[in-house]
């Protein structure tokens, strides 16, 4: 898939380890959300609407065939699920995985990466947005999205605001 590739697994994981040294989540408490990190698009290999609840299952059937305790089993099961659209994380762990699995919101190359997952949905539901439609979608989902942690609401948060112009601004020119 062109947006949730392995690169993007990876960069979540990545992103992940960034976000959790902010939080001051180091050693055990982290493994469960690296963990999560890893697992939370699996279930894209089979269907991509509610592809967490996939994702949690895979994740609970290989860490229990690895003896993976099952209290970290719960953590790593409800970072997944607290990636679901919208985000309503609990937990301090939740909060890291979300922010990380949105945190391309929050950088340059936000914009390159946003194409990408045009293109993902064009392939993937059949949907072609014109640019105005494509902008102006996006334009509200930067609107409301809010990050969880102390990194995110500081430094996700400015760039995205930028990120969030340069999309106003373009969709402005449809609106003439």
């Amino acid at each position: 898939m062109p947006f949730h590739s392995v690169e993007h697994t990876k960069d979540v994981y990545n992103y992940t380890k960034t976000i959790a040294q902010y939080e001051e989540v180091y050693g055990a408490e982290l493994d469960p959300v690296l963990i999560a990190a890893l697992f939370h698009d699996t279930g894209m290999a089979e269907t991509y609407i509610d592809h967490e609840e996939q994702s949690a299952i895979y994740a609970r059937e290989y860490l229990k065939k690895v003896k993976y305790p099952e209290e970290k089993i719960k953590v790593v099961v409800n970072c997944i699920m607290a990636t679901k659209m919208p985000q309503n994380p609990k937990t301090k762990a939740e909060k890291i995985i979300c922010d990380a699995d949105l945190y391309h919101l929050g950088i340059e190359s936000y914009l390159f990466k946003n194409e990408r997952l045009r293109v993902e949905w064009e392939n993937f539901f059949n949907r072609f947005y014109t640019d105005e439609e494509w902008y102006a979608l996006n334009v509200d989902f930067l609107k409301n999205q809010k990050y969880h942690t102390w990194f995110g609401k500081t430094v996700l948060k400015n760039r995205k605001e930028m990120n969030y112009k340069v999309l106003l601004e373009r969709h402005e020119k449809y609106k003439v």
